[in-house]
């Protein structure tokens, strides 16, 4: 693995994310290095960068591939501990946190990762060896009630309750181990024109459901905002709806001074605004970037900064 894919929203995220040239930086969702190379560039040399991947081929890629001239630092867990893996390594505060939220195009296309319905491999969907279970367990043992309330949830599909019937129906005949056979099981109850947007859908929710994405997400915000030094900033790209409305609201939660009912003539809750947003609207990729790079094509980036 030498390549180093094309990061979404380039430019955008580095006007947004730089403040201080000689700064402390951490990409919490590092993949193939792009936007971290891209930042060292950025970057005077004495400021320091942090890489933070679940994913311990990635690091091993990057360690291989990137020439970065700051002082650095890759580091192989979930960015859940953000807050925890930079006191480890002696950086309590820091100037400006990345996440972005796509999935690894490295693992993307690896059919044995699970992770993608064009092509066949195991259910696995792990962005870790380190979680324990895969969606061929969810999707073999659990009963009909948890997959609806995973497929509504998660994947925001229409037709999660005939879906997750079949596939109960389909895993009592025997296990269903591989992407291929769970795509021809949704396939029978997907809409013919939406066919892979179903599919898209499931895939969503079941990998949301084994790498605990959203909470993963909630509390690596909350993290975030603790160890960033004023005028810090937290930048987060977002590929789905779930994931969008979770940074939208926390950005206006955390940017808010009163969040007590309009209802009450006097505050009483004492919250008091951690961040300002500096993108009232997300930055969206343009037509050109989209051409060129079709997993752009969703992405939303959010941006504030530490008051």
């Amino acid at each position: 693995m030498s390549t180093i894919h094309v990061p979404v929203l380039l430019k955008e995220t580095m006007q947004v994310l730089v403040s201080r040239p000689d700064g402390v930086y951490v990409d919490a969702t590092l993949g193939t290095g792009g936007h971290f190379r891209e930042l060292s560039s950025q970057l005077d040399r004495s400021a320091i960068l942090l890489g933070i991947d679940a994913d311990p081929t990635v690091i091993d890629h990057c360690k291989s591939n990137l020439n970065i001239s700051q002082k650095h630092v890759y580091i192989n867990s979930n960015f859940e501990s953000i807050k925890a893996l930079c006191f480890r390594n002696g950086y309590p505060k820091v100037d400006g946190i990345l996440m972005d939220l796509g999935l690894s195009s490295y693992a993307l296309d690896d059919p044995l990762r699970g992770l993608s319905f064009s092509a066949d491999g195991p259910l696995d969907m792990r962005f870790s060896p380190a979680i324990g279970q895969t969606a061929a367990n969810i999707i073999n043992y659990a009963d009909l009630t948890d997959l609806i309330q995973i497929f509504q949830d998660f994947g925001e599909e229409r037709f999660s309750k005939s879906i997750a019937r079949s596939i109960v129906k389909e895993r009592q005949k025997s296990a269903i181990e591989t992407t291929g056979r769970l795509a021809a099981i949704v396939k029978q109850k997907a809409q013919a024109q939406y066919v892979n947007k179903t599919l898209s859908r499931i895939f969503q929710a079941l990998r949301i459901a084994v790498n605990r994405e959203l909470d993963v997400l909630q509390k690596a915000l909350v993290d975030s905002v603790s160890i960033l030094n004023p005028e810090g900033r937290l930048v987060v790209i977002t590929y789905h709806s779930l994931e969008d409305r979770i940074v939208k609201q926390f950005f206006k939660h955390e940017s808010t001074s009163c969040i007590c009912p309009r209802e009450f003539p006097i505050c009483q809750c004492d919250h008091k605004a951690s961040l300002k947003i500096i993108t009232p609207k997300p930055i969206l990729p343009n037509k050109e970037e989209i051409v060129q790079n079709s997993r752009a094509r969703s992405a939303k980036l959010r941006a504030a900064k530490r008051l």
